[in-house]
């Protein structure tokens, strides 16, 4: 097998390739076009068809590095020989982020030696072509949003500067929209408020062309039946949902709730060493779109549901509700996980309210489905079995 290592930049890339027994083959840097990346891999070509070997190549997690690996897949289909592409978790590697002499061509000998080894080596999930297209746009619509908000906290801080008390509630909905009209301020206030309200609008619609297209993802065979299952738990609509499966993937690939949980970043940090323990914040390490559609889900789904109820005010009168309802948005991972695995929709049973007369009645019950008893508690009855 020929081993080639490579050290992955926006422009270019380092690689460094052996054989099995260490013997350097070639060595350089090349851009990241498939011309370039056929004059490299030009000598290896040939003699993996003349010998028969396949190669092996590795690299580290980038921004581009799903890009470069369908690049050299690629390449070795339209080359003939049998060629394959990893992408290796970067945080994994602490043999390359710990080095002293830290430079590219180390970095690609260090992942060389490292392919030439029989570890297993830590491999990334890369996302398939409609994995990767629903991601792109949960993101982009994601980005909207927050400049959006930006725009609208401008639009506060100029009113701000100048005095001016706002009413309570929405500012650029109808009733403040009609606020907004009828200010009078100074030209750069005036000129600044105007050019602010027109894109906020600009972006307004931007956002819903954003949702309407992620409506007619849904509506693909793939999405359809896990969203509706996701959207039958309390909190859950068409975007968290999408995001949910675009951010998982493959769900098949987590063995427990806790994989997935540690997989989102929503698991603490934790020492445990002779008699001593610590535990900290989460981790935040993997999708922090994904966690940050849990955190708002979870804020709706606590009161509705008697199990998220309970965790939460468990958790806060220990800690602080920002902790327990991380702790929900966890929980709410591992049972959304459960559902697609199990494909059942999500049951729970009401809690009792009051209503505006003192009278007790019941919240309306989502279908839904969780038996780990163990994790729910029968007094919450908030699972059928």
């Amino acid at each position: 097998m020929i081993h080639v290592g490579t050290d992955v930049h926006v422009r270019n890339s380092v690689l460094n390739a052996k054989d099995q027994d260490g013997q350097v083959l070639a060595r350089g840097r090349c851009g990241n076009t498939m011309l370039e990346v056929g004059a490299f891999f030009a000598p290896l070509e040939r003699r993996a068809k003349s010998t028969g070997e396949t190669i092996r190549v590795v690299m580290e997690s980038t921004t581009n590095a799903r890009a470069i690996q369908r690049l050299l897949t690629q390449y070795g289909r339209e080359a003939g020989i049998d060629l394959t592409a990893e992408v290796l978790h970067a945080r994994k590697l602490r043999v390359i982020a710990e080095s002293v002499n830290k430079c590219d061509r180390v970095d690609a000998n260090i992942l060389t030696e490292l392919s030439r080894s029989k570890l297993q080596l830590p491999v990334c999930y890369m996302p398939d072509d409609e994995e990767f297209a629903l991601r792109e746009h949960l993101r982009a619509r994601t980005d909207l949003v927050r400049m959006r908000t930006m725009v609208k906290n401008r639009v506060h801080a100029v009113l701000h500067r100048r005095g001016i008390l706002t009413p309570r509630g929405e500012l650029f909905g109808r009733i403040g929209g009609g606020f907004l009209d009828q200010l009078e301020l100074d030209e750069a206030g005036q000129v600044i408020l105007q050019r602010s309200r027109t894109l906020i609008g600009q972006l307004d619609e931007t956002i819903n062309e954003s949702t309407a297209s992620l409506r007619d993802l849904m509506r693909q065979p793939r999405w359809a039946g896990p969203a509706t299952l996701l959207q039958t738990m309390p909190g859950i609509g068409l975007i968290t949902s999408l995001t949910i499966l675009a951010e998982l993937g493959d769900r098949t690939r987590f063995r427990s709730c806790a994989a997935v949980a540690n997989y989102a970043g929503l698991v603490p940090r934790h020492r445990d060493s002779d008699q001593k323990y610590w535990s900290g914040r989460i981790t935040r390490r993997g999708p922090a779109h994904l966690r940050g559609v849990l955190m708002e889900a979870a804020w709706v789904a606590a009161p509705r549901v008697p199990a998220y109820q309970a965790l939460f005010d468990r958790v806060a009168r220990k800690k602080s509700k920002g902790t327990a309802i991380v702790a929900v948005a966890r929980r709410m991972l591992e049972d959304a996980w459960m559902l697609l695995i199990k494909e059942e929709a999500f049951r729970y049973v009401p809690t009792p309210v009051s209503d505006a007369h003192g009278e007790r009645t019941s919240e309306s019950a989502s279908p839904g489905h969780r038996k780990r008893r163990s994790r729910v508690s029968q007094a919450a009855s908030s699972v059928a079995g």
